[in-house]
């Protein structure tokens, strides 16, 4: 799923209008209050601005008609002292009130974001283009809010002031006021095909940021620290970004001179023509025209040169409603993005078997769209232990992303107590499987919140102490400085505890045992350690689930001998299947692999 139309970049005004309720409701939902602040903000700024023009108007005239001085300084002091309060009004909300709101906004707009991103397919993932613009959008939309918002408190003031300064100008004079239209018009015209190109230029640098970003985190993140200063990938890196900044140079010259020739433009059909067209109209005007007084000159000239200023302002946000538009367009299409993998039973029964049937499957964003798994048949009972073996490639991990529902197949079933997997809704389904990726992660939390997987309490102590002891991971808990509640890594704390990566391992499988999973899956979960640690932790995995149904994935055959059935995939397929010593005795494949380890290992 593509998430914009570069084609498209200008919406309609109601389309714009739509779009900006849409993002203008976050602020309203998580923080109203600041809404009615930047109303006020404005109006107030709105009122003062008409106040300085007639002002104007009002101290030339008073002058010529020999008013006493007392009599004007009182005018003075109250336009003063309104200007006084209202700034420190905007002073107040916008240093004091606005970044309260903001940071209010946006874990309210993340929070959404980030359980709208863990519902995505995990195909999403491997779309570059949809996961290009899902970056860019939850990077944008609360970025976005707060400009809107902030819009908010200054485009009704530019139309209380536009509204209020037009209307002295045409009761004053109307050339003027009309000469002014024409011009704003007319830029405005040349914002938006200035905008368009902007447009474009960002959209065509956003992958050129992408890759840009990508070599920075090979150089500042940890887990890259080791593997950059060995061999010669730095170089593959430093020379990668040299071609992005080149491209990246070639992308701004070629729109850096369609820029400049619309700003240039702009500027001049703006700026430079309506100042000495208006001022020498005026200065010729007042010369001639006896009726004219020295206020009404003053005020013209003074109304003329603000209303310029805010007739290309507020032409500028009609350009930059157009912008916020476009980006709202893409928060919309991904918050809108309904899962393709889903199902509408959420009472899901205790797992009894797995069956897949006839299954074929290719990754849906793959260019070649080849076969990762090719017409596999597999039957998992109950309380039975698993081994799904293979070499890398095999398309053992791939199966077992499809009997967790991350994928669903292209082809065949996969049945669960007889009922497939589709008419199950996912986030219940998968309640009941705990699985173990080779991939894992370990988060930046407590070594109990990384086993629970989410936050503590002191009534899960026990739960947490057993699920490390069925991983195996006791001998370390006891040279932790504070047990369960040690901070682990040092992301945000210099007193954070750096696991090996066997100890990582155990962390992550303790995850399967901490909550009552009725099918586990251990991807791989040995990798990080020696055969001696591998053999106590498939003992001590086999002991502490005894009555559940265990499946492992490997392509170390030290844990097959204690399985009850072994499944053995090559490129997609699966070609033997049988118990330890029925493959030992078939002589094909497996026994081939087992033979092979088995010297090494002496197994």
């Amino acid at each position: 799923m593509h998430l914009h139309d570069p084609n498209k970049p200008k919406h309609s005004p109601a389309r714009i209008c739509r779009n900006m309720w849409f993002l203008t409701r976050y602020a309203i939902k998580y923080d109203p209050k600041y809404i009615l602040l930047c109303l006020a903000d404005a109006v107030c700024s709105g009122v003062a601005s008409i106040l300085s023009v007639l002002f104007t108007k009002y101290l030339f005239d008073a002058i010529e008609r020999g008013e006493s001085f007392w009599r004007i300084l009182v005018v003075i002091l109250l336009l003063v002292a309104y200007q006084a309060a209202q700034q420190l009004f905007f002073l107040w909300r916008y240093e004091v009130y606005r970044p309260q709101a903001e940071l209010r906004i946006h874990e309210g707009v993340q929070r959404e974001f980030y359980a709208k991103a863990r519902s995505l397919d995990q195909g999403c993932y491997d779309d570059p283009e949809f996961y290009n613009d899902f970056i860019w959008a939850i990077r944008e939309a609360d970025l976005r809010t707060y400009w809107i918002i902030g819009n908010l408190s200054v485009f009704p003031k530019l139309v209380i002031s536009i509204v209020g300064i037009f209307s002295i100008l045409v009761y004053m004079d109307w050339i003027v006021a009309l000469f002014f239209v024409l011009v704003t018009v007319a830029n405005f015209f040349l914002q938006v095909a200035l905008n368009k190109v902007r447009y474009q230029k960002k959209t065509e640098q956003n992958p050129i940021g992408r890759k840009i970003d990508y070599v920075g985190r090979v150089f500042y993140l940890p887990e890259f620290a080791k593997e950059i200063r060995q061999g010669d990938m730095t170089k593959k890196f430093e020379a990668e970004l040299d071609a992005t900044y080149d491209e990246h140079i070639k992308c701004e010259k070629r729109f850096g001179k369609k820029i400049f020739g619309l700003s240039m433009l702009s500027s001049l059909v703006s700026g430079t023509v309506p100042q000495i067209a208006v001022s020498g109209y005026l200065i010729v005007r007042y010369i001639f025209d006896s009726t004219l007084s020295l206020g009404t000159f003053s005020a013209s000239i003074t109304a003329s040169l603000r209303l310029y200023y805010l007739l290309e302002e507020i032409s500028q946000f009609f350009v930059v409603f157009n912008e916020h538009s476009l980006y709202a367009e893409r928060v919309r299409k991904f918050l809108d993005y309904e899962p393709k993998v889903k199902g509408y039973i959420s009472d899901v029964p205790k797992f009894e078997s797995l069956s897949v049937r006839n299954v074929n499957f290719a990754y849906p964003h793959s260019k070649e769209k080849k076969y990762v798994l090719k017409n596999v048949n597999i039957d998992i009972r109950k309380g039975e232990k698993i081994a799904i073996v293979g070499y890398n490639g095999a398309g053992k991990t791939t199966l077992i992303k499809l009997l967790m529902r991350l994928y669903d197949t292209d082809e065949g079933e996969i049945f669960y107590n007889g009922k497939s997997v589709k008419e199950y809704a996912p986030e219940n389904y998968r309640e009941h499987i705990g699985a173990v990726f080779q991939d894992y992660k370990i988060f930046a939390a407590t070594l109990a919140e990384n086993v629970l997987g989410g936050e503590y309490t002191d009534a899960d102590e026990e739960r947490v102490l057993s699920a490390l002891r069925a991983a195996s991971f006791e001998e370390k808990l006891k040279t932790l400085p504070n047990g369960i509640h040690s901070q682990l890594t040092r992301e945000f704390s210099s007193e954070g505890v750096g696991l090996s990566g066997g100890e990582s391992q155990k962390v992550a499988i303790s995850r399967v045992f901490a909550r009552p999973y009725d099918l586990i899956i251990m991807d791989e979960p040995s990798s990080a350690l020696d055969p001696i640690a591998e053999y106590e932790l498939n003992q001590s995995i086999l002991k502490n689930a005894a009555d559940k149904t265990v499946i492992f994935i490997s392509h170390r055959l030290s844990t097959t001998r204690m399985a009850d059935k072994i499944y053995m995939f090559d490129n997609g397929e699966l070609i033997e299947s049988g118990s330890h010593a029925e493959l030992i005795a078939l002589g094909g494949k497996y026994a081939e692999m087992y033979t092979v380890q088995a010297k090494k290992y002496k197994l």
